[in-house]
């Protein structure tokens, strides 16, 4: 039993730490599915790895004690047992004969990897010496983390996943039981990639962590392309010219030995293999098998194809989601696409050129589909024109497939070719090739009546000219025109997304249909709702599937989205929250309904324009600037409502009483800004906080920041840098936003209500309060951190609300209805921290 597991871990861990590793013991032991939340600051990394690996070794132990038993037992042989039947021997010798072979298997495997750690010290292991790295360090994390979404990190497969790969692992090659780590981002996988190196089983375990080609290739030839879809492209066509082969795609054997020999990051297995001339891509891929943690990617998991691709085998293996608080977001943007209207007139006109050029090398088949591709982007267009403009509607796929008369297309036929013919592939080719050569759209335009202005189309290749000769894109373009191809590889690959989404089971999602006054900003998107439907297949092939995170409320969704639609029953799903690690006197969390003027605290949407009510906040921000030292990270429902408290608060002069204390930082709408705010945030402060300064100069510096925005999520505001985090309100959604709508529908028709509460309503709630759990969790990051924590909103007293909140924070929660008692509570608490 759980209770009974000692875990080895390096220093002596917290009772949150001792707990959270049981539980997680208990719950793989048993086959279950398990909600953790640990908020961020308690070890959560390494309490998953001790944990885990503790039962991954023990289960080890115990499977080869059970083969050996199984072995020694044998068969009975008494033939005067009439209740030994043939069949019954039969069965009893194959039962044999497997435990053999499986014991066999684990014993070879053993002693394979036992052979490799021993090398170290017969032969040289390239990359074991720690100041290999020091002279030159590689930057292929900061190089590539966020060329696909500038924004953030979240996506991190490039496009692989627009495309099923052909070269898939053709060895079958059998898998040892493993333990599958799955978060967002490069920089969580490394960081993890650290506790495990931090961790007492560093030497006793096999890791291999998963990227793009982008992070891992070393030929230089297809690397300086910058274009993801590029870059893929140009690999897989090298594996397949003799007379062009990778030279790296090669003597991958020894890179893969030191892959499995030691914990190595992603910057230490590149370096291996420019040291083995042998490609790191492949190499971490063709270890899956034999590794006993795979570290991958999102992306990589949650889509089915690309999981394949990469030889990935779920079937009675353990997964382990991190940073899964946005987890069904997650699955349904993977299986959502949108085009813009200037994408279709795109594909329409790049895969009419192509068809121009290779109409006589093309067979019938191939003639018949690229046809068929023409004729349903051109219908996609034709009924984007026809529709009146500000249209902005929901329909059902068979209502689309009707209106776009497109119902004679078999659209699985199709998809399917675009798949084993690599069509975008090679149209995305030809078009690069054609503009890298000079040659113009009106050179190549066939027909009379061009589906999109030469203007248009001169845009969308001048766009990837710039690309392909590395020239710098302005952020304020990127930033401007999300909705255009800046982030597309071609066109013809979100085509065929969106052709694909019309596969799925129709009750599955919806298209959201918007048509403005122009076809550069008008769309289509499908919009999936089921995220149970993609998500099944994991549920019924893992042994067990534990979700991870700081803040995991509100867990309803988790089961009702997720879990009970794929057949998980509630006995299986098992839930578990931690506390903090810190004391509860170093936290002061305060809500509060009225400001220093005693007008309500009500933001709201009618009522949080009001003067009184932005008097009262910047009242409330003038006083904490007289209490507290530090930083000050202060979180508004939306960007729009940032800006007008913040002119607003300057044309009252109060900010400018603010601004003698704190220096006022406000949250960029340009991502290449992020680094530089945030960098003058953290020097004004570490200035004012030095022990030289006076009480009476300058006390820190305050942060205006948006829910949702770019540091609302995954920036950490420890120590001095986030003293106090204060809400502005509750960031509720839009509720007429077409698409919120139309989940909110869809759950309410097939999830059953939640305490006299539609399922429609709970996930409006909780949408809003999953942001405000992040936000307010940027501060406290550590055992010895300290902060206060500050809700304005009258609603916060609300049960429904509280509810909802992190309980590490409701049991330090207080809830003032006067500004004056909840000063007071202010002052008191950091005139303590201050004489320590």
């Amino acid at each position: 039993m759980a209770e009974d597991v000692s875990f080895p871990f390096p220093f002596k861990p917290y009772d949150v730490q001792e707990s959270f590793m049981k539980n997680l013991y208990s719950v793989l032991q048993k086959g279950e599915i398990g909600i953790f939340e640990s908020p961020t600051g308690t070890g959560k990394s390494l309490s998953i790895i001790c944990g885990a690996l503790k039962w991954l070794k023990d289960y080890q132990a115990e499977q080869k004690e059970e083969l050996k038993r199984l072995i020694s037992e044998g068969v009975d042989d008494n033939q005067d047992d009439w209740f030994n039947s043939f069949l019954q021997k039969q069965e009893k010798n194959h039962k044999l004969l497997d435990a053999k072979e499986e014991l066999k298997f684990l014993t070879e495997y053993e002693n394979k990897i036992k052979n490799l750690k021993n090398s170290k010290g017969s032969k040289k292991i390239f990359g074991t010496k720690t100041d290999l790295f020091h002279a030159k360090k590689m930057k292929v994390l900061d190089d590539h983390e966020g060329m696909n979404d500038p924004q953030d990190e979240h996506f991190m497969v490039d496009d692989e996943y627009n495309h099923d790969e052909e070269e898939t692992i053709t060895e079958e090659k059998r898998h040892i039981l493993k333990i599958y780590y799955a978060s967002r981002t490069h920089s969580q996988l490394a960081q993890f990639l650290g506790e495990i190196k931090r961790s007492p089983f560093k030497d006793q375990i096999t890791v291999t962590t998963l990227g793009s080609r982008s992070n891992f290739c070393i030929n230089e030839s297809i690397t300086k392309l910058r274009n993801l879809s590029l870059i893929n492209e140009n690999c897989i066509d090298m594996q397949k010219k003799k007379s062009k082969k990778c030279p790296y795609f090669k003597n991958l054997s020894d890179l893969q030995d030191n892959v499995l020999t030691a914990v190595h990051d992603i910057e230490e297995i590149v370096q291996l293999g420019r040291e083995l001339k042998s490609c790191p891509y492949y190499a971490t891929r063709y270890v899956i098998p034999d590794a006993e943690i795979v570290l991958l990617p999102y992306n990589v998991l949650l889509h089915k194809p690309t999981r394949n691709a990469y030889g990935i085998k779920l079937k009675d293996n353990v997964l382990i989601i991190d940073e899964a608080h946005n987890l069904v977001e997650a699955v349904n943007n993977m299986y959502s696409a949108e085009i813009s209207g200037i994408l279709l007139e795109q594909t329409f006109w790049q895969v009419e050129c192509y068809l121009k050029i290779y109409k006589t090398r093309l067979s019938r088949e191939n003639l018949r589909f690229i046809k068929l591709l023409i004729q349903v982007s051109n219908a996609f267009i034709k009924f984007l024109k026809q529709l009146p403009c500000k249209t902005s509607k929901m329909i059902s796929v068979s209502e689309f497939i009707t209106l776009t008369e497109t119902g004679h297309v078999n659209m699985f036929e199709l998809v399917k070719y675009t798949d084993s013919s690599l069509i975008s592939q090679k149209v995305h080719g030809f078009t690069a090739s054609r503009v890298a050569k000079g040659i113009t759209p009106s050179q190549d335009q066939t027909t009379n009546d061009p589906p999109s202005k030469i203007s248009n189309t001169a845009l969308f290749l001048s766009q990837i000219k710039e690309r392909q000769s590395n020239k710098v894109v302005s952020n304020e373009v990127k930033e401007n025109k999300e909705s255009n191809v800046q982030y597309k590889p071609s066109a013809i690959f979100s085509f065929v997304e969106f052709l694909k989404t019309l596969t799925f089971p129709s009750v599955d999602g919806r298209i959201l249909v918007n048509k403005t006054s122009s076809m550069e900003q008008s769309s289509l998107k499908f919009l999936h709702l089921n995220p149970a439907s993609h998500f099944k297949d994991i549920v019924q092939e893992a042994r067990s599937i534990v979700l991870a995170g700081g803040t995991m409320q509100p867990v309803s969704e988790f089961t009702e989205q997720l879990f009970l639609p794929a057949g998980v029953s509630l006995q299986r799903i098992s839930l578990f929250s931690c506390g903090h690690v810190i004391p509860p006197e170093n936290l002061l969390a305060i809500g509060l309904a009225s400001g220093p003027c005693a007008n309500p605290l009500d933001f709201t949407f009618k009522n949080r324009m009001l003067p009184e009510t932005v008097k009262e906040l910047g009242s409330v921000l003038l006083n904490v600037s007289n209490v507290i030292r530090g930083g000050v990270v202060c979180f508004f429902p939306s960007y729009d409502y940032e800006q007008f408290v913040y002119t607003e608060l300057t044309k009252s002069k109060m900010l400018l009483s603010i601004a003698k204390k704190y220096k006022i930082f406000r949250e960029p709408k340009l991502s290449s800004d992020v680094d530089r705010i945030l960098s003058e945030y953290a020097k004004c402060i570490s200035f004012a906080c030095s022990p030289n300064q006076s009480q009476t100069a300058m006390s820190g510096a305050i942060l205006f920041s948006v829910v949702g925005g770019k540091m609302s999520e995954g920036i950490n505001f420890s120590d001095n840098l986030g003293r106090c985090v204060i809400m502005v309100g509750l960031p509720y959604p839009n509720k007429f936003s077409v698409e919120l709508q139309e989940k909110m529908t869809y759950l309410n028709q097939h999830i059953l209500p939640s305490n006299g509460k539609s399922a429609g309503d709970i996930y409006y709630n909780n949408l809003c309060m999953k942001a405000v759990n992040q936000s307010i969790g940027r501060a406290i990051r550590h055992k010895n951190d300290f902060a206060s924590i500050i809700l304005l909103d009258y609603r916060y007293s609300n049960a429904s609300v509280k509810e909802l909140l992190p309980s590490w924070i409701v049991k330090s929660l207080s809830f003032h209805q006067k500004f004056g008692s909840a000063y007071v509570a202010l002052r008191k608490f950091f005139a303590l921290k201050n004489t320590k």
